[in-house]
C-alpha cells in the first residue's frame, strides 16, 4: 500500500523531501464543513482557518465562500515515482492518485463527513534532468473532474453540522499508523467505510454489507489471536455435548473435551465482530444527539440492548450475503430526511427494532476511531 510507505517516509523524512519527487494538489470535495477545533472567533471570515493541516499533507480549505456546499478541499503532497516488477517487466509510475483516494478515505473516517477526490490540479516536478517548461506539467482538469457528494438537505435541522477539524489528533493518527501491525487492514476498513457513504444516500442495504466488511477487516486482524474462554466454547457446542453424552453415552467430561477440540479450527469471526464494537465504542457519544444522521429515539437500541442488537446485525449479514435476504424496513433510517410510512408498523408491533443504518454507521466510525486513539494513547497494544 502506497499510502503506507508514504506515511512512513513522512514520519522518517520529516518533510525534508531531498529526493525528486513530484509535488502535487488535488481537489477534494466534502460532504459538510470542516473548520479547525483549535482557533478562536468567526473561521469563516478567517484566512488563517484554511489551514486544516500542515504534516503530513497539506490539506487547505479553497472554497469561497469558506462554508460553501459541498465544500472544497485542497490536498497538497510530494511522493517519489515507484517500480512495480512483474516478471521481466517494470513499471516505473508515481502513485499520487491512489495516495490522494486513500487520503479521502482516511478523512472520511477520522472526520465523518464524506470526502471525495474530485481530481488533480497541478504536477510539479523537482527533478533537475526534468525540462523547466514540462516541470510544472500541464493537467487535464476539464474531462478528468469526478464531484460526488450527498445531496443538499432541504430541512435546516437535518443538515449536517460543521465538524471541528482535530489536526493534532489526526496529525497523530496518520503518522503513528504505519507502526502499527495492523495498518494495512484499518487502509482496508477506511476504504470500505468510505465507499459505503459514498452510496449510503441510494443503496443503504449495500452500505449496511459494507459497514460490518469494515468492521470484520478490522476485528479480524485486532483480534487476530483472540478466542474467547473455554466456557465459552463448550456453550457454543452444547448440542455436540448433548449429542455425545446421550446418544453416544459419553461422559459429560470427555464429551467437553470434544468439544473444545473441535473448536480448534473457529475463526470466531461474530464473536470477534460483537467484541471489536463494544470494546471500542464510545457508549456516551453514540446515545447523544447525532449532528450527521437523524434517527428518532425510539428505533435506536437502548444500552442494554447493543449486544443483542450487534447479534441481530450479524445474522442478517450472513442471510444478506449468502442468500440475498432484504434488510427490515427500519434499517433504512438515517440518510434520508424522509423514511417509508411502514416503519410506523413496527412501533405499533412494540418489538425492538431492527437497527437503522444511521445507528450502525456511528457504532462503526466510533469504535474504529476509538480503536485508533487507543493507539496512540498506548491503552491497547496493535494486536489485542
Amino acid at each position: 500500500m502506497h499510502i503506507l510507505n508514504f506515511l512512513q517516509s513522512a514520519r522518517e523524512k520529516a518533510g525534508q523531501g531531498t529526493e525528486p519527487a513530484v509535488h502535487v494538489e488535488y481537489r477534494l470535495v466534502c460532504s459538510g464543513t470542516l473548520f479547525p477545533d483549535n482557533l478562536m472567533g468567526d473561521w469563516s471570515m478567517s484566512d488563517v482557518a484554511r489551514i486544516l493541516l500542515r504534516h503530513p499533507i497539506e490539506l487547505l480549505v479553497a472554497s469561497r465562500p469558506y462554508d460553501t456546499y459541498p465544500q472544497e478541499l485542497a490536498l497538497r503532497f510530494a511522493v517519489p515515482s515507484v517500480t512495480e516488477r512483474e516478471g521481466q517487466s517494470a513499471f516505473v509510475y508515481t502513485p499520487d492518485h491512489e495516495i490522494a483516494s486513500d487520503v479521502a478515505a482516511l478523512l472520511t473516517l477520522l472526520c465523518r463527513r464524506l470526502i471525495t477526490v474530485g481530481g488533480k490540479v497541478r504536477a510539479q516536478c523537482n527533478d533537475p534532468n526534468v525540462p523547466p517548461l514540462l516541470a510544472d506539467y500541464p493537467v487535464p482538469i476539464v474531462t478528468t473532474t469526478k464531484i460526488s457528494y450527498w445531496t443538499p438537505r432541504q430541512s435546516p435541522s437535518y443538515r449536517p453540522h460543521p465538524q471541528a477539524f482535530n489536526a493534532s489528533d489526526i496529525d497523530h493518527i496518520l503518522l503513528t499508523l504505519p507502526q502499527l501491525k495492523v495498518a494495512s487492514a484499518v487502509i482496508r476498513a477506511a476504504r470500505l467505510y468510505a465507499l459505503a457513504m459514498d452510496l449510503i444516500e441510494s443503496q443503504w442495504e449495500i452500505c449496511y454489507q459494507l459497514f460490518i466488511s469494515a468492521v470484520e477487516t478490522m476485528a479480524g486482524a485486532a483480534l487476530k489471536v483472540w478466542e474467547p474462554d473455554t466456557e465459552e466454547k463448550i456453550a457454543s457446542r452444547d448440542r455436540l455435548i448433548s449429542y455425545a453424552t446421550k446418544t453416544e453415552k459419553l461422559s459429560k467430561e470427555v464429551a467437553e473435551r470434544l468439544a473444545v477440540e473441535t473448536c480448534k479450527e473457529n475463526p470466531w469471526s461474530r464473536k470477534k465482530f460483537t467484541k471489536f464494537l463494544l470494546d471500542n465504542v464510545n457508549r456516551e457519544a453514540i446515545a447523544s444527539q447525532d449532528d450527521l444522521f437523524i434517527v428518532p429515539e425510539f428505533f435506536c437500541p437502548k444500552e442494554g440492548d447493543i449486544k443483542k442488537a450487534l447479534g441481530d446485525v450479524y445474522r442478517q449479514r450472513s442471510g444478506g450475503t449468502h442468500g440475498g435476504s432484504s434488510y427490515p424496513i427500519t434499517a433504512g433510517i438515517g440518510p434520508s430526511e424522509y423514511f417509508s410510512p411502514k416503519v410506523f408498523g413496527v412501533i405499533d408491533t412494540q418489538q425492538c427494532p431492527f437497527p437503522p443504518i444511521g445507528w450502525f454507521e456511528r457504532v462503526v466510525n466510533s469504535a474504529i476511531y476509538g480503536f485508533l486513539r487507543a493507539q496512540r494513547h498506548g491503552t491497547v497494544p496493535p494486536q489485542s
